[in-house]
């Protein structure tokens, strides 16, 4: 059994069904889950059961490290910790292999809901690319991001690496721990893409944070800015597309969605290119 930390350090609309795609991820790759927020959460009993697993799962950037460090020193539970939500395909692939890997498990089952898995996600994303063929010429390829610093590496990773966009800045505004920092940087520089490096920027006031978007200078068509409800008008003003990820959120109401793993990632492109198409 896995103890599952997946947290936001402030509320985000897709942070329950991500939680729940990270679940039922790690139960297709033949994992017992202990579900400890969300609606598949049983309650107490669940947290009374935290002792009793194998290992901590972390997924965040830093969120839940200290809960993990504190399992760790007081039974003796070791952790795994890793700092990039899963999104897309070749991503999700790779979470679940190294949580096997770390469990000990045996692959079969885990290679068999890999390939599953893949087969329908690339055969959506392959009548998707006729979709692509037509309305290419309206389509963003710079992106800039504000957000916290799971979704800003998760989305910006994504992005870069399998749909080939350019970031062109990422604050990141959630008041990262100054230790966490330095490893967050290098995987930006190092990590997002083969030959893709970008500069982040920790900043927790939402004015500055605009004031860097608003100094990026776009150069390849319409771009895309990920971010809360406080950069609509600054996409305004800078004919980008915008798309809401994180709060505060006016623009978009989310009852049960995820944009992470083999399925999210497809909600992901098709609010990103309807957003295209509609010229918002």
């Amino acid at each position: 059994m896995v103890n599952l930390w997946f947290e936001t350090p402030y509320y985000n609309q897709n942070w329950r069904g991500d939680y729940q795609e990270l679940a039922r991820i790690l139960r297709g790759a033949g994992l017992e889950v202990n579900v400890l927020f969300g609606p598949e959460n049983p309650g107490v009993s669940a947290w009374k059961k935290i002792p009793q697993a194998q290992f901590n799962l972390v997924v965040s950037p830093w969120v839940g490290v200290k809960n993990a460090e504190h399992l760790q020193k007081k039974y003796n539970q070791p952790f795994l910790h890793i700092p990039e939500i899963p999104v897309g395909e070749e991503a999700t692939a790779k979470f679940i292999r190294q949580v096997v890997d770390y469990a000990g498990i045996d692959k079969q089952k885990s290679e068999e809901f890999i390939k599953q898995e893949a087969e329908i996600y690339y055969y959506y994303l392959e009548h998707f690319s006729e979709f692509f063929a037509e309305y290419w010429y309206g389509m963003p390829s710079e992106f800039a991001v504000v957000a916290d610093a799971s979704y800003a590496l998760a989305y910006s990773k994504f992005l870069a690496d399998q749909i080939g966009l350019i970031p062109k800045r990422v604050v990141i505004v959630d008041n990262t721990p100054a230790k966490f920092r330095p490893a967050i940087s290098d995987y930006f520089k190092n990590n997002i893409s083969e030959g893709v490096s970008i500069d982040v920027d920790f900043v927790e006031d939402g004015y500055e944070a605009e004031k860097l978007i608003d100094s990026v200078e776009f150069t390849a068509g319409k771009p895309l800015i990920l971010g809360t409800s406080w950069e609509l008008n600054l996409a305004d003003k800078k004919g980008a597309l915008f798309f809401e990820i994180s709060t505060p959120s006016s623009e978009t109401l989310i009852v049960n969605r995820s944009h992470i793993g083999y399925k999210g990632a497809l909600q992901f492109l098709e609010r990103i290119y309807s957003a295209s198409v509609g010229g918002k």
